[in-house]
């Protein structure tokens, strides 16, 4: 749907998929073989490590001169939006990305649509492309492509750390300017087969992400080590509250980043605390 005045690829990368997306794939390849470049899996790769996916769309992204993702589950919906983002980054040399609003849809739930926190047109730090309240849906990102060759990405690249859209908004950050648009130009779709709802299915998934917070920090500057902590705390705290909500207790996490981040840590146990008691009068008055 996208109609633009450039050339553009679309890269599809198929896993080893078993429902019939690899036909659909390559009918759309027949169908447009100037566009869609399909990379079709024998073997499952992302079970070989979540960065061997990583490596193999590097490859092809390098070639170009900028990117524009859109995972799996997600969608873009204005026919301009690649043309909107090309025009900018094409006329603001110093910006390394931009990306736009999108909504949030609730795939497996009566919950309605929602924006995805709140985008405006202007200019945005890392910190507040990493903060919860301000972070771009991915489907809307649109970047230089030299920015896989930073020091910053490589970085991140070595750490193998569990999640990669997080790292690559501070890697364009860490390169240049980045602008953000109130254009609500994609769908971001929650649901319960999602790689986000997976990290919680897991403790090892879960505790990995929070713990890998504290790697970006390392990476990326001391001036993000508070915001890491935030959420490396949140994280824990979620955690804990998730498995005593299915009736296990899971002290040792509790303990582990009280001791380590007390007065952090404390604060936002007793917000987590009040919500925890506000759901539990909701279920016994229902």
């Amino acid at each position: 749907m996208q109609r633009t005045s450039f050339p553009f690829v679309a890269i599809v990368h198929d896993d080893a998929s078993t429902d019939g997306t690899k036909e659909i794939i390559m009918e759309y390849a027949q169908k447009y073989p100037e566009k869609i470049h399909p990379i079709i899996q024998k073997e499952n790769q992302f079970s070989k490590g979540f960065e061997e996916p990583i490596r193999i769309k590097l490859e092809l992204c390098r070639k170009t001169k900028y990117v524009a993702c859109c995972e799996g589950d997600d969608y873009w919906t204005d026919p301009y939006k690649l043309q909107k983002q090309f025009d900018f980054m094409e006329s603001h040399s110093d910006y390394s990305a931009c990306f736009h609003q999108a909504y949030i849809h609730y795939e497996n739930s009566d919950k309605e649509d929602e924006l995805c926190g709140k985008i405006e047109n202007r200019d945005y730090t890392g910190i507040e492309l990493y903060s919860q309240e301000n972070r771009p849906a991915t489907a809307s990102f649109f970047f230089k492509s030299d920015v896989y060759d930073s020091i910053v990405y490589k970085s991140f690249l070595k750490e193998k750390l569990i999640f990669a859209d997080i790292p690559l908004f501070l890697s364009c950050a860490h390169e240049g300017k980045v602008r953000g648009m109130s254009d609500i130009m994609s769908v971001y779709r929650k649901h319960s087969m999602g790689l986000t709802n997976t990290f919680n299915s897991g403790s090892n998934r879960m505790l990995r992400f929070a713990n890998d917070q504290l790697k970006l920090y390392k990476i990326f500057g001391e001036e993000y080590k508070k915001e890491c902590i935030k959420i490396y705390v949140i994280e824990y705290i979620n955690y804990f509250f998730m498995n005593m909500n299915k009736g296990h207790l899971q002290i040792n996490s509790l303990i582990k980043v009280i001791f380590r981040y007390p007065t952090t840590s404390l604060k936002f146990l007793y917000e987590r605390w009040k919500i925890h008691k506000s759901q539990l009068k909701a279920h016994n008055f229902g």
